[in-house]
């Protein structure tokens, strides 16, 4: 079954100003040169603040501008506390920030502490001897001698750029250990003057007015203190990934919440790189409102899509769907344990989004960089914008030779294989071509400011540090910021559309569309009552789409459309001309909620009923609800609103299940004057409903459930682990004896409510199976309530997911429980919800399930 437009079950999320910003990031090499030296400045960056700021952005990010040797392009830094020539000095970083603050907007820039520059003082002290006080400020290991006495590094790890990860010192004979380049020695964060050092570089640009950082593989500098060697995954290679035992280190959430300490006091903003973050949990612990340590982090899922298991440039196909599946598992499972995300294409480290996610042509390239801002920015999260993105700046020309590239990554791979692999040359030339899909140097190519030589980056008779895109005569600020139809245009629109709808773009829920697609990449964001629809075409011609197939109600308003234009959205079916992307309102009222502190009536048959002084109007607007609550239910009159059989000929993508629920009889007034027609006679329903999918099944039924058959329902060949919980009525409540509890639900959300929990479950714990099945009606003593069953390959996975299946069952569903006592009749029962909440909205108890 298509995930239904009211799958929305909303909840509170945290509101912060950093989950409604826009980030712009500035590679300072690149940006604009003021001084006609050939390279990008601080003063540069200046220079086009009011450009960034009619963009429609609220934080500016700067990249690393410390004192470098430039071996890392400046991710290998000699000095904290100063500004490296090329790019000016600490006074003109103060004129920046007081730029940026005057236009409204925020100024963040890069802490990288994992590693230094081995020209930073620390470390120049640290390899002078065995004995100086700084030696412990870095990672030092004595060598490893094999059985003929040759010396070899502490163990197998490999470096990012290539070789073993760590450097022999000659004069201490000792090596250091270097995740990156060997002009990047990694920090020892164990010893506790480092962590000061940090603090203390912290709070001096904080208070020179700077409004927080972005932090470089900040989940790197905690390592397992033994430095094991990496398990041998690729035997043809003689350094192996380690990042199991760097990557999310045990102290690193100690490290981090002191850290977050200092930020919370400046209200700091804050972002963290994260590679290989593919725990949900342990990201969560990192981003989560109430751990303080960061506001979000970058994940890395969706870039690392075109990489090869050992080596990025490796050739690597993808498909659309697996990249939305990416995408959904982390919007859903932020949204539900209230982290956030942070939203991004591209960056200094990754090729332009154009050329690596479409295959647009030229005349393309401005409706596919529309297409992708779309998609990106209208997501749950804060959205990050890098220099030229906005353009829709392109990779570097195929044309260029190796001489063109500058990037030390993309060098050390060349050099490593030109010395191994020389008489290889269709090897080579596979390489070559995937450096012009994948190197750094894509994104690092001069900002196209004009169609003048060098494209306005500096003066036309002064040599670029990069070589400028060819294609700036056609890709240029000066062509595109007085175009109202130009991808920088749509940008402004796109940002304008989110603040404008806040509620619905940046604290909204996010359900994905037509998952199964390879040519749509549709998703619905909805708060409350308000609902809006993101539909994008990836290719490069007309598709059509079906709005009711994947569940759409009808369209109020288009926001935005890529192509300007919106008439054909009256129609049943809405063709997608090529990359066209359409932001749609769509009409919606809001779902049936009842006040857990006062639960709906019970009819002696079951059903829910409304207070007799409103019913019939309510009942009428229920009544109008309905066919957008529940796509292709059939209602006969407004007093049968409860009572609703989904047409399984008619249902989205030919589901069948039918669903329904008792109807108010005759202590009713709209009723009591007449018999119970056919239609409504309770005798007449089905006892059990289902709704099933993929690797779900959903089950509501007045019988005793059959543990066997749920049981069965999610068994696999490939689980590891098979999980059951059955929730059973026991005989007493606080001290009461307790005959049996009675159960009522509005079905036909429960069930979409139920399936959305459970596609959540399976997605963010990769189970195997899932299958929710509930009792209606009594339920004596003894006999089981609810029951979940889960399957999955691993038993910790299958676990988790069992228990936070029940958690989600019982605070979500639209289920709702009467308890009834010994002693007393059934309608003097007490209704609660499946779990109680307080006057605040806060959980007290579990009660009886």
């Amino acid at each position: 079954m298509a995930p239904g437009v009211n799958e929305h079950v909303h909840k509170p999320i945290h509101r912060a100003w950093w989950k409604e910003s826009s980030v712009y990031q500035i590679w300072p090499a690149s940006f604009k040169d003021s001084n006609n030296d050939g390279i990008g400045d601080i003063p540069g960056i200046i220079s086009k603040l009011d450009y960034i700021k009619k963009l429609g952005v609220d934080i500016v990010w700067l990249c690393p501008s410390y004192k470098s040797p430039q071996v890392d392009m400046g991710y290998d830094i000699s000095d904290y506390y100063s500004i490296a020539d090329q790019y000016g000095t600490v006074e003109d970083v103060e004129r920046l920030i007081e730029g940026c603050h005057q236009r409204g907007m925020k100024l963040i820039m890069d802490l990288v502490v994992n590693h230094t520059s081995d020209q930073h003082e620390w470390f120049k002290k640290s390899r002078s001897s065995k004995d100086n006080e700084y030696r412990n400020w870095y990672i030092w290991k004595p060598p490893r001698y094999d059985e003929q006495g040759n010396r070899h590094p502490p163990n197998n790890w490999v470096s990012h750029f290539q070789g073993s990860a760590w450097e022999y010192d000659e004069h201490t004979g000792e090596y250091y250990l270097h995740l990156f380049a060997k002009e990047q020695p990694d920090l020892n964060w164990e010893h506790p003057p480092v962590r000061q050092a940090v603090h203390d570089i912290i709070r001096f640009w904080l208070d020179k007015g700077a409004d927080g950082f972005r932090m470089d593989v900040i989940n790197f500098i905690s390592k397992h203190q033994g430095f094991p060697d990496a398990p041998v995954k690729d035997p043809e290679r003689i350094w192996q990934w380690a990042y199991g035992y760097y990557a999310n280190g045990p102290r690193l959430h100690e490290y981090l919440q002191d850290i977050g300490k200092i930020l919370k006091e400046y209200d700091a903003f804050s972002v963290g790189e994260m590679p290989f973050a593919r725990d949900a949990e342990e990201v969560l612990k990192v981003v989560r409102y109430d751990r303080n340590e960061i506001n979000m982090i970058f994940q890395f899922d969706h870039v690392d899509i075109d990489h090869g298991e050992f080596d990025k440039f490796a050739p690597t196909s993808w498909k659309l769907t697996d990249l939305k599946l990416m995408f959904q598992t982390w919007q859903k499972f932020m949204y539900d344990n209230d982290g956030w995300n942070a939203l991004y294409w591209e960056n200094h480290d990754q090729p332009r989004c154009i050329d690596r996610y479409t295959n647009a042509k030229p005349e393309h390239s401005a409706l596919a960089a529309k297409m992708l801002a779309t998609v990106l920015a209208l997501m749950s999260g804060t959205p990050f914008i890098y220099q030229g993105q906005e353009l829709g700046m392109r990779n570097v020309p195929k044309e260029w030779g190796m001489e063109e590239y500058k990037d030390i990554d993309c060098i050390n791979h060349w050099r490593g294989h030109l010395a191994k692999d020389a008489d290889n040359p269709a090897l080579l030339q596979t390489f070559r071509e995937q450096y012009q899909k994948k190197s750094r140097d894509n994104a690092r190519t001069p900002v196209q400011w004009s169609s003048a030589p060098n494209a306005g980056f500096t003066a036309p008779d002064v040599k670029p540090w990069m070589s400028v895109n060819p294609n700036y005569t056609t890709i240029n600020a000066e062509a595109q910021v007085s175009d109202p139809n130009s991808p920088f245009s749509y940008w402004r629109a796109v940002l304008g559309l989110r603040k404008k709808y806040l509620d619905i773009f940046v604290y909204g829920d996010f359900v994905l569309l037509d998952r199964h697609s390879e040519e749509v990449f549709a998703y619905t964001r909805q708060y409350e009552d308000q609902q809006a629809l993101v539909l994008c075409n990836w290719t490069d011609r007309t598709i059509v789409w079906d709005p009711a197939a994947n569940g759409v109600g009808k369209m109020r308003e288009v926001l935005l459309n890529s192509y300007g234009v919106s008439e054909k959205y009256a129609s049943e079916k809405w063709p997608l001309r090529p990359y066209e992307a359409t932001v749609l309102l769509l009409l919606i009222s809001p779902a049936i909620n009842y006040s857990v502190s006062t639960p709906p009536s019970i009819s002696p048959h079951g059903g829910l009923r409304t207070s007799s002084t409103h019913q019939k109007t309510r009942r009428k607007k229920e009544r109008q609800k309905l066919s957008y609550l529940v796509p292709n239910s059939t209602c006969h009159s407004y007093q049968d609103v409860y009572s609703l059989t989904m047409d399984p000929q008619t249902t989205p993508n030919g589901d069948s299940h039918s669903t329904t629920t008792a109807p108010p009889t005759d202590n009713d007034p709209a009723t009591a004057s007449s018999a119970i027609p056919p239609h409504l006679d309770p005798s007449t329903y089905p006892r059990t409903v289902h709704l099933a999918e993929e690797n779900i099944h959903i089950e509501l039924t007045y019988t005793p459930l059959d543990t066997n058959a749920i049981l069965s329902r999610v068994s696999s060949p490939s689980a590891g682990a098979n999980v059951l919980f059955l929730g059973t009525t026991r005989d007493s409540f606080e001290g009461r004896p307790v005959a049996q509890l009675s159960y009522v639900s509005y079905a036909p959300l429960a069930l979409r409510t139920l399936t959305a929990i459970a596609r959540a479950a399976r997605q963010t714990h990769g189970l195997l199976g899932v299958c929710i099945a509930h009792r209606l009606g009594n339920v004596p003593i003894g006999e089981a309530s609810i029951a979940i069953a889960v399957s999955s390959a691993h038993r910790r996975a299958a676990w988790r997911a069992g228990e936070e299946v029940l958690e989600e069952c019982k605070t979500k569903a639209e289920i709702w429980k009467r308890e009834e006592f010994v002693g007393q009749k059934p309608e003097e029962g007490e209704w609660r919800a499946n779990r109680d909440r307080d006057a605040d909205g806060n959980l007290v108890g579990d009660n009886n399930k």
